[in-house]
C-alpha cells in the first residue's frame, strides 16, 4: 500500500494534520483508527506523541519485525533522537521524562544492554514458578478479603493495580508499603505531565536505590539478592537498572493484561460462565494478547541512519514507534510473512530481537493466577455500569479502562 496524500520521502517535520498516538489506545474502536492511518499513509504512518512531537508509527507486521530485530539501525537509546539532541523535547515534559536517556536495560543498546540483560536472564534461570503462583494467590486472596464484604469494588483500582506490584514486591524484596508507593510513582510517570512525571521518576529511583543498598548489606532469598550475587559482580547501578525495569515497566502492562481479561469476562458471553461460556481464564488471557495486547505500542526506537521502511524514507534521528496492536491486525491478512506464527498472533506483544520481554513466564503466572482467583471469589459479580461505558483511557503505550465497577454477593 502506498501513501495517497504525501510523498514517501517527506521528513516528519514537514507533515501536518497528524493523528495523536493516544487515539490508538483511547479510542473505543482502535481498529478503525489503524484502518484510517493505513489508508492514508501506508504501513508506516506519522503520528504525534504529544503536540509538536512527531514520530513514525509502524503498522505493518513485516516492518515491525525489521524494527524490533535490527538494533544496529533502530536504537532504544533516546540520545539518538533528533528531537532530544536539538532541544525540541524538554526533559521536564511528560514525554521527556518518560523517554529521557537513562542507564536501563530498556533504554540502552549494544554491550551495555547485553550485560544488563544477562543479569536478568541468568537470575531468572532459577525462577520457581510454583512458589510465585502460591505467593500471588496469597496476595489475591488477601486483597479480595478486604473488598468482598463491601459487596462492591472497582476491579481495577482495588485489584488489578495492586496484584502485580504486591507480587513483584515479594520477588524483589520490597515491602507491601514500598510496593504501593512504587505503584503510585509508576502512575505518575506514565500518566503525569512535566514536573509531576519527573518527580515520580525521581521518587521511584530513590526507592530502588534504597532496596539495592539494603540487600547488598543483608542478602535474602529474593530476585534483588540473586542479581547482586551474579558472577559478573554487578555494581549497585547495574542492579538498580535491572530491578527498575522489572518493577516499573513490567507493572503497567501486567495491570493492563489483568484488567482487559476481567473486562472481557464481564462483557463477552463467550468468556462468561454465567451465560454458558466455556472458555477458561487461560483462554481469556490469550484472547486479550491477540486482540487487545497489554502493550498496544512500545517505546520508540530511534533511527541511527537514513533508511527506508515500508517504502517510506526514515531519517536519522527519527522516532519509530512499534505498533504492536496495529501490526497484529495487519498480519492477519499477511499469511506469507516469514515472521508470522500462524494461529498465534499473541506473541507480538512480547516483542522480538534483543529487547524482547525477558520475563514472559512470571508475567503469565501473575496474570493467570490473578484472573483465576478473581473468577472464583467474585461469584455473581455484575458490572454496575453499561459495558459500552468502559472507555479505554490508557497511556501512549497501553490501553485499558481505568475502572471496572462491580457488585457481587457478599458471603
Amino acid at each position: 500500500m502506498t501513501a495517497t496524500t504525501t510523498t514517501l520521502s517527506e521528513p516528519l517535520a514537514d507533515l501536518d494534520d497528524l493523528t495523536p498516538l493516544a487515539e490508538t489506545t483511547r479510542s473505543p474502536d482502535p481498529a478503525r483508527v489503524y484502518e484510517r492511518l493505513r489508508a492514508r499513509w501506508g504501513n508506516v504512518a506519522p503520528v504525534l506523541l504529544t503536540p509538536g512531537v512527531r514520530a513514525w508509527l509502524v503498522l505493518g507486521h513485516r516492518e515491525l519485525a525489521t524494527v524490533l530485530r535490527t538494533d544496529g539501525l533502530y536504537s532504544r537509546d533516546s540520545r539518538n533522537w533528533g528531537l532530544v539532541a536539538d532541544g525540541t523535547v524538554d526533559p521536564g515534559s511528560g514525554i521527556g521524562a518518560i523517554l529521557a536517556p537513562r542507564d536501563s536495560v530498556y533504554y540502552v543498546d549494544a554491550a551495555r544492554h547485553r550485560h544488563l540483560r544477562r543479569l536478568i536472564d541468568d537470575s531468572f534461570d532459577g525462577f520457581d514458578e510454583h512458589r510465585l503462583a502460591v505467593t500471588v494467590r496469597q496476595w489475591c486472596e488477601t486483597t479480595l478479603d478486604a473488598v468482598v464484604a463491601r459487596g462492591e469494588a472497582d476491579l481495577v483500582g482495588d485489584y488489578a493495580w495492586a496484584i502485580p506490584l504486591l507480587a513483584m514486591s515479594t520477588m524483589f524484596g520490597l515491602s507491601p508499603e514500598e510496593a504501593q508507593a512504587m505503584l503510585g510513582h509508576a502512575r505518575g510517570i506514565f500518566r503525569g505531565e512535566g514536573v509531576e512525571a519527573a518527580e515520580a521518576l525521581k521518587a521511584q529511583k530513590s526507592l530502588i536505590v534504597d532496596l539495592v543498598a539494603r540487600r547488598r548489606e543483608q542478602p535474602s532469598n529474593d530476585m534483588t539478592s540473586a542479581i547482586l550475587r551474579h558472577r559478573s559482580e554487578p555494581t549497585d547501578e547495574d542492579v538498580q537498572s535491572a530491578v527498575s525495569t522489572m518493577l516499573v515497566l513490567g507493572s503497567e502492562f501486567e495491570v493492563a493484561w489483568i484488567t482487559q481479561s476481567l473486562r472481557m469476562r464481564l462483557t463477552d458471553a463467550r468468556f462468561d460462565g454465567r451465560s454458558g461460556g466455556r472458555l477458561s481464564a487461560s483462554d481469556t488471557l490469550e484472547a486479550v494478547l491477540g486482540s487487545i495486547p497489554p502493550a498496544s505500542n512500545t517505546a520508540p526506537r530511534f533511527a541511527l541512519a537514513d533508511t527506508v521502511l515500508g517504502g517510506r524514507k526514515i531519517w536519522a534521528g527519527d522516532a519509530v514507534v512499534p505498533g504492536i496492536l496495529g501490526a497484529s491486525a495487519e498480519s492477519r491478512a499477511a499469511s506469507d510473512d516469514i515472521w508470522l506464527e500462524p494461529g498465534n498472533l499473541s506473541y507480538l506483544t512480547w516483542g522480538a530481537g534483543p529487547h524482547a520481554c525477558p520475563v514472559r513466564r512470571p508475567a503469565r503466572v501473575i496474570a493467570q493466577t490473578a484472573v483465576d482467583v478473581a473468577l472464583r471469589r467474585l461469584a455473581g459479580v455484575t458490572l454496575t455500569v453499561p459495558p459500552d461505558s468502559l472507555h479505554a483511557t490508557g497511556t501512549l503505550w497501553s490501553s485499558m479502562p481505568w475502572q471496572l465497577p462491580v457488585r457481587f454477593e457478599a458471603p
